[in-house]
């Protein structure tokens, strides 16, 4: 299986990067297509969507075998998440304050419609629930629910300073897990109403920098950039069942494939896998491959 990993274009970087992986085990990382600051993917077809900047704006590129098919110009700042829905392309603006849509057709990209909610607000990804599109808003502490034309229809309101920035839904779609980075908080939602009820510290004390959130199988996986952590928690009992290395530095995405969670560790430039035991907790390392400045994963 091939995975690829998104990236900052730094010192070290030249864009998207590939990686084998075997039974849980990662070898033959490779540059798999150059690109400015790739920093989130997503998989549409046989094709690759990413995010680029570069000196001429900002937007979605279309990837297919390693070239750039497509892209598609509207930001002066880029986004910090894509995802795809049928021939809909979603990205959140994190720095503009917007969430925008796109149309892939005939292998061509054209924007349809830009939703600005608030400079600087924080917009940081794109669900989907149904036919709803919900927005988290770091900065507002507030994730918009919208129609499918964008247009806003309700609104959950987290405490202040949370700082709701990811989420993920159980397999039955009853409930949303929603990670805060400003105070490493998990929140389970009932989406019959849209309220919060739950609310799972990860810590004893606020810590900032929570970044990405998974489930499987009856656990949520978090990771935390301040603690260099991977946060286990029952969804059984809403509990906090571990905290395990993840051997590495500033744990910006990961991704479970099996019974292997691999992280991309941004600031030690590598990709860690590590075995899920049959309790949800995670074991041992299985292998590490070089990737600079990985910040995103797919497969």
């Amino acid at each position: 299986m091939d995975i690829y990993s998104g990236t900052y274009t730094g010192a070290q970087s030249r864009g998207i990067y590939r990686v084998r992986l075997n039974d849980g085990i990662l070898h033959d990382p490779a540059l798999y297509c150059q690109i400015g600051d790739p920093k989130y993917l997503c998989r549409h077809d046989d094709s690759i969507v990413s995010i680029f900047e570069e000196k001429d704006g900002a937007g979605v590129a279309l990837i297919e075998d390693g070239k750039i098919t497509d892209r598609c110009i509207f930001e002066k700042k880029s986004s910090c998440f894509v995802t795809c829905r049928d021939d809909l392309i979603y990205t959140a603006n994190y720095h503009e304050g917007t969430f925008s849509m796109l149309e892939e057709k005939g292998g061509r990209l054209e924007l349809l419609k830009t939703v600005e909610v608030q400079k600087g607000c924080g917009c940081h990804q794109i669900l989907f629930h149904e036919d709803r599109i919900l927005v988290p808003c770091l900065f507002l502490d507030r994730m918009l629910i919208c129609d499918q034309d964008l247009e806003k229809i309700g609104e959950i309101v987290f405490p202040e300073g949370s700082g709701p920035r990811h989420g993920a839904f159980t397999n039955d779609g009853k409930y949303l897990y929603l990670l805060a980075e400003l105070n490493s908080h998990l929140y389970r939602i009932d989406t019959d109403t849209w309220k919060i009820v739950s609310d799972i510290p990860l810590y004893d004390d606020d810590i900032k920098d929570a970044a990405a959130v998974r489930i499987r199988e009856g656990f949520v996986y978090c990771s935390s950039r301040a603690r260099n952590e991977i946060i286990v928690v029952s969804v059984n009992d809403d509990e906090v069942i571990q905290h395990a290395d993840c051997h590495g530095l500033h744990p910006r995405d990961f991704m479970i494939i099996d019974d292997n969670l691999i992280c991309a560790n941004r600031f030690s430039n590598e990709l860690v896998s590590m075995k899920i035991e049959e309790d949800g907790t995670i074991g041992d390392v299985t292998s590490r491959v070089n990737v600079p400045e990985a910040v995103a994963l797919i497969k």
